[in-house]
């Protein structure tokens, strides 16, 4: 099959983007434990790939920012990355963060120098809440559809394509990490397989995809606090539908036990959305087959939450 990759994100683009990260974001190792190959973006500076993004977006905006700076909305993981990333090219800057996000990457998004301003729990609160940020004259990063978001978060597929992977695991939330692995990898090898995997309690793309149209979801119930969107965002949405050969859904007892896996067997620190690829694949839900990567996403657990899991 071909795939026609959108002008915003070929390959050459792609590339161009990960030559111009800084050096702390690390092409993290790629592992191989039991025969199944682990990509371990819990390693990233930030704990999670979500830096790619942000520097991608720093780099190419930063030198515009007022003193205002730069905000998105995040539930964790992007709000941490932000934040270091604000450090680093020394941009102000915002997290929208959920209020059931958790208190133990709240205070690693302070740690960083972050402003913190929580919002409820919907795409649609977050994104109120963004707006009242633009009407203060910050610039608003709207990671659900800037296409520049996801040229950042596809140079993980760039850096995973030298494993030279058949099928690809990856955990999905919006579904931004997910399609844009598949634009890099698919461009370099149409042939690889591509498989996302949600929570059963948070599978907003899983409905979408499995009823044709954009699906929301009324309530979110998962341990997962990473992946925790209750509708795709826009623009992956239109992509998945080409981009994506399978999702799945996951059950919490088999994140609970990937976690514990990984801690045991592999001497890996994941937190729970960062390991549900992991878990699907273990739970017998992907067909196993020879070249099969899982993208480990991020690490960012609190450690008495760890700790509890382990026990």
């Amino acid at each position: 099959m071909h795939y026609e990759a959108p002008e915003w994100g070929t390959l050459e683009k792609i590339e161009a983007a990960r030559r111009a990260l800084p050096q702390e974001v690390v092409v993290p190792p790629l592992r191989q434990v039991d025969g199944l190959g682990l990509m371990c973006e819990n390693l990233q500076v930030t704990g999670a790939y979500k830096v790619r993004a942000i520097c991608h977006i720093l780099n190419l905006k930063a030198r515009g920012l007022g003193e205002k700076g730069l905000a998105l909305a995040s539930s964790g993981n992007f709000a941490v990355a932000l934040a270091w990333a604000g450090r680093h090219y020394g941009v102000p800057v915002t997290a929208v963060m959920m209020r059931r996000s958790h208190p133990w990457k709240v205070e690693r998004v302070r740690a960083w120098g972050g402003q913190v301003v929580f919002s409820g729990d919907s795409t649609e609160e977050r994104t109120a809440a963004l707006h009242a940020l633009t009407e203060q004259g910050i610039h608003v990063v709207d990671h659900l559809n800037d296409p520049e978001v996801l040229v950042g978060h596809a140079t993980l597929g760039l850096d995973l394509a030298a494993a030279r992977p058949r099928q690809v695991i990856i955990p999905a939330s919006t579904g931004g990490l997910l399609v844009a692995t598949s634009l890099a990898l698919k461009q370099i090898d149409p042939l690889v397989r591509i498989v996302g995997v949600q929570p059963k309690g948070a599978n907003a793309m899983v409905d979408s995809l499995r009823n044709g149209e954009l699906r929301r979801l009324d309530t979110v119930v998962t341990e997962c606090d990473a992946l925790t969107a209750n509708r795709p965002g826009d623009l992956p949405w239109q992509l998945a539908q080409q981009w994506v050969d399978e999702m799945v859904e996951v059950s919490e007892e088999a994140v609970r036990d990937a976690v514990r896996y990984l801690v045991e067997e592999a001497k890996l620190v994941v937190e729970p959305g960062g390991a549900a690829g992991l878990a699907a694949y273990r739970s017998g839900q992907i067909p196993e087959q020879e070249g099969t990567w899982v993208v480990l996403s991020g690490g960012n657990i609190a450690p008495a939450r760890l700790a509890e899991w382990i026990a």
